[in-house]
């Protein structure tokens, strides 16, 4: 009997397949391609992702470093943006920055438009804060973009509103879109079409993020036995 090829994987998690036959030249220089290209696939996502935040948190500086040196100074608006960072953080842990805080955030909601934006992104950055247990009752399965498909989604509130039948008990959900959790749309159901997960919002959170190369065990994204639902 022939030796059969051992599989290992290493920290990258792909398959190292030591054959005991020679291979030809272009399977191996294939097999390598392959291998480099998975290599690099997530390296260049990060790359790219990360040039982007660095260009988002950088640009906005260089009319000032203009205006003062004469050129734009790369890497000037991510220093400044670090050290904002730092200063909001400072002021959000004390007393008095968080009534200066609160200042400046009842001024913004006295702005028609400006308000909505900000109300509506600071309750999708709480909710994915340290308070989210709270925010997320937790996650199900939604008919969206339509059935059969289903989405992910985070079950947020649940009501009762009047129907020719009686009562009819409805969610709000909120489903996020890949590779942004922060992002995605607000939807309404009715509780009967909703599947439930035995799955935490960190997993869930972490499923979106990868576009479900993280998934955990199908068994429990589609649950046979719903949870128990929440109070309104």
């Amino acid at each position: 009997m022939e030796n059969e090829p051992t599989t290992a994987k290493d920290t990258f998690g792909l398959p190292l397949s030591h054959p005991a036959g020679r291979r030809s030249a272009m399977g191996y220089l294939r097999s390598r391609l392959v291998t480099g290209a998975l290599i690099a696939f997530p390296l260049v996502v990060t790359v790219f992702f990360g040039r982007f935040l660095f260009n988002l948190l950088d640009r906005w500086s260089y009319p000032l470093s203009k205006h003062l040196f004469g050129f734009a100074v790369p890497g000037a608006g991510v220093a400044l943006a670090l050290v904002l960072f730092l200063l909001l953080g400072v002021l959000g842990h004390n007393m008095l920055g968080r009534r200066l805080l609160g200042f400046a955030e009842a001024l913004v909601e006295r702005v028609p438009v400006l308000r909505a934006v900000y109300m509506g992104a600071r309750e999708v950055t709480r909710a994915f804060g340290g308070d989210r247990t709270k925010a997320f009752r937790r996650v199900v399965l939604i008919p969206f973009p339509a059935a059969p498909a289903w989405s992910i989604a985070f079950l947020t509130a649940e009501f009762d509103v009047a129907s020719p039948n009686g009562p009819e008990r409805m969610v709000s959900v909120f489903m996020p879109t890949t590779p942004n959790p922060t992002t995605g749309f607000y939807v309404i159901y009715p509780m009967s079409v909703v599947r439930e997960t035995s799955l935490t919002v960190e997993e869930a959170v972490r499923l979106v993020i990868s576009g479900g190369l993280l998934a955990p065990d199908p068994g429990r994204i589609v649950s046979a036995t719903p949870s128990e639902p929440d109070g309104p």
